[in-house]
């Protein structure tokens, strides 16, 4: 019974070792959540970011705005943004060297709330290419 338990227990800590070993940043720790003011969104970035990012607001008719945000944020960062003034189903845009992830934004038809929903997420890896000489 014990020698089950100890290595139940082994098994047990390996796995964990090996699940926090693999996890990595996702695109799941970039969110659009909704504020208690109407129109207004939330970007919670939950990964560190090196080079800054790049917030693009976008229509049917094309881009209509963006946020350059430059510097190093080694804990992420939270910013608001009032998209009142677009009125209309809309994609926003966040952009590191790393990674893009696209959400969906559509308001409510009284216009009092916003959905967020993750359309696309692209990962930028450098590829490292050995060569003979």
């Amino acid at each position: 019974m014990k020698l089950k338990l100890v290595t139940m227990m082994i098994a047990m800590v390996a796995f964990s070792a090996i699940k926090v070993k693999a996890q990595q940043p996702d695109e799941s720790r970039i969110k659009f959540l909704t504020t208690e003011k109407p129109s207004v969104l939330k970007l919670v970035h939950a990964l560190p970011i090196e080079d800054g990012l790049t917030v693009t607001f976008i229509t049917n008719e094309g881009v209509i705005s963006t946020d350059e945000i430059k510097g190093s944020y080694p804990k992420g960062l939270s910013k608001r943004y009032d998209v009142k003034r677009i009125g209309k189903d809309f994609w926003i845009e966040v952009s590191t060297p790393r990674l893009s992830v696209l959400y969906y934004i559509s308001p409510s038809s009284d216009g009092k709330t916003l959905t967020a929903n993750m359309e696309k997420a692209v990962h930028n890896y450098d590829v490292v290419v050995a060569s003979r000489e």
